[in-house]
């Protein structure tokens, strides 16, 4: 360590509102780049808190209603990244510095990696090697130990981690709105073959002084700064306008909106575009970005939302380009492209509402190319895939592709519903049984299709549907599901005892738009409007 490295402030927080823990961070991150605050090293713990990361929608990542119910309080970080659930067992772990010498050179990407190697340094110290994972996580053995969340202001920049040293993982999957891929692959089990905490590597967890030492350590020297543990202070104590951040935690509020909703799974994250779409005029009146997603400026999403009022369904991809490219935005694991494609899908979702006249949200589109027109994937469509989980469970045929069309439930008028088109009904049984389907219908040169799960699934496993590269016009289901009662790996073996429903009169409406086919696959609607 060389003389010249800058000297930092450290201070141990102690432990307190999450709250107000995420609102020192925001006022010293603008007090540091108004000049008034030197740079600085915070850790922290805090009671129970679920919060949100800055772009995202918070009634769409938190379950409210528990955490009110329950003492937890909900927060906004002024950083990016997904939802967490923050309680005394996490440390925290914040570091404001400005962009000087190389920092003003590193990118979003590197710095959130740097800080991650910084961090496993400092966990290496401990008996603890972590590796780190893009865009923002530190893994041990494939399992996530602590994540790192980034925002800038000015010519200074914030990185905030947490530090798994011990979880409560049913807390934290009732305070979080499942699904989160991030969180958990399989819910409850499969969240805690996801996480890992330091108290399951070492058997215990360190004194927090021998914690905040070595990851001071290893902090100074990964980011070449010196951090003086000699003089640990325990404020910081400043003032906090705790009006001003209640009105910042709901930044992004979509509830009670009657918006239609679209997703589009990255890398970097899930992104959310709810649109406003007058059909007469053929434009856009409202539209609303989110995401548990980096990028910088922050301000892009709402660069964005403005600049598309207006603007018609085909100029989205331009304006998108446009205006990303102006603002000279960061985007951490996405790209514009795939911006124009959510909201695209939000728009197309809309107006396929007017068309097909559908009462409710329950379309989820998925465009394995370009964005055809709802009726235009309906039209080529040909195959119908069911969830298991909408046949009574006292059904013979619940976990059989098949049904008897015996009229006792709904998912026998589906069947009779593509019988009449003569096209196959597939119920799926699990989730290999649904990749090994797609697959055969993707080799059998497939194009498109109709389904029916949930939007939890949806999300979740989107990956397998854009892995098919095939069309789908998708309907949400109704009633129990996997997700809200803590059964998905249940459910993806097959094992789901309860019972959801379908909302046969949007699978109805939908299936109207399903032209009938010869026993070769002809469209037999398709010939008669051809002959007339």
């Amino acid at each position: 360590m060389t003389p010249q490295n800058p000297v930092i402030k450290v201070f141990d927080s102690g432990i307190q509102s999450g709250a107000r823990n995420m609102t020192i961070d925001r006022e010293l991150l603008r007090r540091h780049a108004g000049g008034g605050w030197p740079d600085t090293l915070r850790f922290h713990r805090s009671r129970p808190t679920a919060c949100v990361g800055y772009h995202q929608a918070i009634d769409r990542e938190l379950r409210l209603d528990y955490c009110a119910g329950h003492g937890i309080e909900t927060a906004r970080r002024i950083t990016g990244g997904g939802a967490l659930y923050f309680d005394e067992h996490q440390q925290g772990i914040s570091l404001i510095a400005g962009r000087t010498g190389r920092w003003g050179r590193l990118s979003c990407a590197r710095l959130l990696q740097q800080f991650c190697e910084a961090m496993a340094a400092g966990l290496d110290e401990l008996g603890l090697q972590a590796e780190y994972k893009f865009p923002n996580d530190l893994e041990i053995g494939g399992r996530k130990i602590a994540s790192v969340f980034l925002a800038r202001e000015g010519d200074s920049w914030l990185l905030q981690a947490v530090l798994l040293l011990d979880v409560d993982i049913r807390v934290m999957l009732e305070a979080l709105r499942a699904p989160t891929e991030k969180l958990s692959a399989d819910g409850l089990a499969g969240a805690r073959e996801r996480l890992i905490s330091v108290r399951q590597c070492l058997g215990e967890v360190p004194p927090a002084q021998s914690i905040v030492s070595a990851l001071s350590r290893g902090i100074a020297s990964v980011m070449d700064i010196h951090a003086d543990l000699s003089k640990l202070q325990s404020g910081p104590e400043i003032s906090l306008d705790f009006a001003v951040a209640h009105a910042f935690d709901r930044r992004v509020d979509w509830g009670g909106e009657a918006d239609l909703e679209a997703i589009w799974k990255t890398p970097g994250g899930v992104l959310r575009a709810r649109v406003e779409y007058d059909s007469k005029a053929g434009e856009i009146r409202r539209a609303a970005l989110a995401g548990d997603v980096h990028l910088h400026p922050a301000d892009v999403f709402t660069q964005l939302e403005q600049g598309l009022v207006g603007w018609t369904p085909c100029m989205v991809e331009g304006a998108v380009h446009r205006i990303v490219g102006a603002a000279r935005a960061e985007l951490l694991g996405f790209s514009a492209e795939d911006i124009a494609r959510v909201l695209q899908l939000a728009v197309e979702k809309a107006a396929a509402k007017d068309r097909l006249q559908m009462k409710d949200d329950r379309l989820m589109l998925h465009h394995a190319e370009d964005n055809l027109p709802t009726e235009m994937i309906l039209a080529q469509a040909e195959a119908v895939l069911l969830p298991y989980c909408a046949k009574p469970v006292w059904c013979k045929w619940r976990q059989r592709e098949d049904c008897p069309e015996c009229g006792l439930c709904e998912v026998g008028e589906v069947y009779r519903l593509a019988r009449e088109r003569n096209m196959p009904a597939i119920t799926i049984t699990s989730y290999e049984h649904l990749t090994a389907t797609l697959g055969a219908m993707q080799a059998k040169g497939t194009t498109a299709y109709v389904g029916m799960c949930c939007s939890n699934f949806f999300i979740k496993r989107h990956q397998a549907f854009q892995a098919a590269g095939m069309s789908a016009v998708l309907m949400d289901i109704a009633g129990a599901n996997c997700y809200e009662l803590k059964a998905e790996s249940a459910a993806y073996a097959g094992c789901f005892e309860a019972q959801a429903s379908l909302d046969m009169e949007s699978v109805r409406q939908v299936m109207r738009f399903v032209p009938v086919r010869a026993d070769d696959g002809t469209n037999l609607d398709s010939l008669r409007e051809f002959h007339i």
